[in-house]
């Protein structure tokens, strides 16, 4: 074996190692723990009993889990929506030749590289009813009606948590749409501006069918992180009120605090496999949309 081929086989071990730690070992474990009745109450692993689907069926019968898989896909498509339409705008804002595009580029970008605790505190005081600039402003402007207990109110506390993600992670999806569009070559516009077209001619038949892949990406992350949606509800709410908030993760995550690890790593495992299946299914859509055009 040659010395390149060895060297580009060591630097790549450390990354396998780490992620054969903490990613791959991790998930055989919990598929193997999912189907017994482990509890952190017990001192060793030879107490554990294998109960076969016991903790499946008791997970299909909470109602608890239709509420958080229902918030889930709620975040997810609400905030996949969001920030994909925001993205594209500001990215076909920024993409134009101004001076302070470059500016405007790092603002937008700015919020998404900041930690989601970080961003969870600041809303939260933005979201306060009595002290929050948000009512505040309501207050002021003439629209106290509008004002509402963002966080506390069943109704309308998802809808909040979804409005910081919105903020947050558009700047990122605006940056990819961006690298997107500047692929497209100016000899397409130009070639369009002697026909005649208009502007939203050329973005329709132009700017959207080259940028396809770009819309796979965006899509596609945006859809995964909003379904694995966490640090966002459980700084904000903690899962409520009264369950009203209540994401897989948070799901899982309420199990595994009360120690049942064997029954936390079953709604983990039913929670593994609607990501990859919802997210392998929109990813063949998407390709078969690009391959169309």
């Amino acid at each position: 074996m040659s010395r390149k081929k060895i060297y580009s086989k060591w630097f790549a071990a450390p990354a396998l190692i780490f992620f054969s730690l903490f990613f791959i070992l991790p998930n055989l474990f919990g598929l193997v723990f999912a189907f017994t009745d482990w509890s952190i109450f017990y001192v060793g692993f030879d107490q554990v009993n294998f109960i076969g689907l016991d903790n499946f069926k008791q997970l299909f019968s909470e109602r608890l889990l239709l509420k958080a898989a229902g918030n889930t896909f709620y975040f997810a498509i609400v905030t996949v929506v969001f920030k994909n339409v925001i993205g594209l705008a500001l990215a076909l804002l920024v993409n134009r030749p101004f001076k302070t595009k470059n500016y405007l580029r790092s603002v937008f970008f700015l919020p998404s590289i900041l930690s989601t605790m970080v961003v969870a505190i600041v809303f939260s005081a933005i979201y306060n009813p009595q002290s929050g600039i948000l009512n505040g402003f309501l207050n002021n402007v003439g629209l106290g009606f509008l004002a509402q207990e963002w966080l506390t109110n069943p109704k309308i506390a998802m809808t909040s948590i979804c409005a910081m993600e919105i903020w947050q992670g558009t700047g990122l999806t605006m940056l990819i749409y961006l690298a997107g569009l500047q692929t497209v070559p100016k000899e397409y516009y130009e070639s369009a501006d002697l026909d005649g077209t208009t502007g939203f001619q050329k973005f329709r038949y132009i700017t959207v069918p080259l940028i396809l892949p770009t819309f796979t990406v965006n899509i596609t992350l945006t859809l995964i992180n909003g379904l694995k949606v966490f640090g966002q509800v459980y700084a904000l709410t903690s899962g409520g009120p009264a369950d009203a908030t209540q994401v897989f993760q948070t799901f899982v995550y309420k199990y595994f605090s009360q120690g049942l690890l064997g029954y936390s790593s079953a709604a983990g495992l039913v929670f593994t496999v609607v990501i990859m299946v919802v997210s392998l299914t929109l990813t063949s859509v998407m390709r078969k949309k690009e391959v169309s055009y």
